[in-house]
């Protein structure tokens, strides 16, 4: 049985790869039932609206890679706080070019036994 921190490293793991997998379903469940996901100025709250947004990103045009790194975590009981750094590269007909880089702000909680997101924010680089 991973530790709580292996488990969140994980969590944080899938969700980029899910993301860049486009697969917005799997994605969703990673997030509680009132789960925040927020970027930029836009922000969901609840599966529905989240699903709504990561359908939204997930076409395969605006699917690239995403590379995560720094973690830090606060786990207090059956909630955390974690920060993380990413970036992220999108194809192009010359390669790999990269289009973002910032810090993941999350919340977890445990429910059941097993981590989910409470909350999502990104920030970007320079803002």
């Amino acid at each position: 049985m991973p530790t709580d921190e292996e488990a969140i490293r994980n969590l944080i793991g899938l969700h980029s790869q899910l993301t860049d997998d486009g697969d917005y379903e799997r994605r969703v469940e990673l997030y509680t039932e009132d789960g925040v996901f927020t970027m930029g100025d836009a922000t969901s709250t609840g599966r529905e609206e989240l699903s709504a947004a990561f359908a939204a990103t997930s076409a395969p045009e605006r699917r690239g890679k995403h590379i995560t790194a720094n973690t830090v975590m606060d786990i207090d009981g059956d909630s955390a706080s974690v920060q993380t750094d990413f970036f992220f590269l999108l194809p192009s007909a010359d390669g790999l070019k990269p289009l973002a880089a910032g810090r993941y702000f999350d919340t977890f909680v445990k429910v059941g036994g097993h981590w989910l997101y409470r909350e999502r924010r990104i920030t970007f680089l320079g803002t």
